[in-house]
């Protein structure tokens, strides 16, 4: 499970330093995608089945062929590094406009990592969230 609000700074390379609930998660690796102004961050387990919900929609006609593809297309394996750290595509953050201050934010099945001011961006639209009728 991932979770929290993690500020990061990436390093000259793009790599993302994880914090240690995160390391263990994605230990035996990961896969990244833009996933809406972010980056997704999945285990290989929750890629496959994101992957499969996804091809379930098209059957069902309630996405198309086209989604799967671009999403299917955008995955890209990566691995942590000894140091606990994830190499982001520069062509992913460039796409985003990431600069080196992200956020990485565990949304229980997969990390989101968010350029600082997209970030802050998103949070000031938020309002509060009532979120307590669920809980």
């Amino acid at each position: 499970m991932l979770t929290g609000e993690h500020r990061r700074s990436l390093d000259d390379k793009g790599r993302l330093s994880l914090p240690p609930t995160f390391r263990s998660a994605l230990a035996q690796g990961a896969y990244v995608a833009i996933y809406k102004q972010c980056l997704g961050i999945w285990t290989a387990e929750e890629a496959r089945s994101a992957l499969e919900r996804l091809e379930a929609a098209v059957r069902a006609g309630e996405a198309t062929g086209d989604d799967l593809r671009r999403f299917s297309a955008s995955l890209e394996q990566v691995s942590l590094d000894a140091q606990g750290r994830l190499s982001l595509p520069s062509a992913k953050r460039e796409q985003l406009g990431m600069g080196s201050k992200v956020v990485l934010a565990g949304v229980f099945n997969r990390g989101e990592v968010w350029d600082a001011v997209e970030w802050e961006s998103f949070h000031a639209g938020l309002g509060d969230a009532d979120v307590d009728r669920w809980l």
